[in-house]
């Protein structure tokens, strides 16, 4: 309050964004599941290794092909010999992409089977107390039979004196 009212407006609006900046952090770590999440992770999440960039342009310089073929720019015998080159490169690059891939595959799917024997742990765990809820209610002693159709008859007699109305 010292150096004015913009200031300290100001100051509160950093720390209003530091917050934000903090909650939605912990709302990306917690969607990655246990495992923290570095910077330099997140920064490559997004970034395309060297093989698919490769596999890109080769189904791109295919395609491009493809075109100056329609256009007339190439022959057929060398769109032929072309496009079974580029065929091959993206063969081999797809098939680098997929073995680079596999490690991640397998965490995935080992995390996968994980997530799926909990979820059942935690379904058959809420089956089983229900069953168990279920029984005690039947065993209970206290509980008096003739509660349910005393509560009928209110309803009944709601329901009739809603009709009057």
């Amino acid at each position: 309050m010292l150096l004015g009212i913009e200031i300290a407006l100001l100051v509160a609006a950093f720390f209003a964004l530091a917050f934000v900046i903090g909650f939605l952090w912990l709302s990306v770590q917690s969607l990655s599941g246990d495992s923290p999440l570095t910077l330099d992770e997140a920064l490559t999440l997004g970034q395309p290794s060297v093989e698919e960039e490769q596999k890109r342009a080769v189904l791109r310089a295919l395609k491009d092909l493809d075109y100056e073929r329609s256009v007339g720019k190439i022959s057929d015998q060398d769109y032929h010999d072309l496009s079974a080159r580029y065929r091959e490169d993206a063969k081999r690059l797809i098939e680098r992409v997929d073995e680079s891939l596999t490690p991640a595959r397998e965490r995935a799917e080992k995390l996968l089977a994980e997530r799926v024997a909990k979820d059942k742990e935690r379904a058959d765990r809420a089956q089983r107390e229900k069953a168990s809820a279920e029984t005690d209610s039947r065993d209970d002693p206290d509980r008096d039979s003739t509660d349910a159709p005393a509560s009928a008859g209110a309803r009944e007699e709601t329901s009739d004196e809603e009709e009057r109305a």
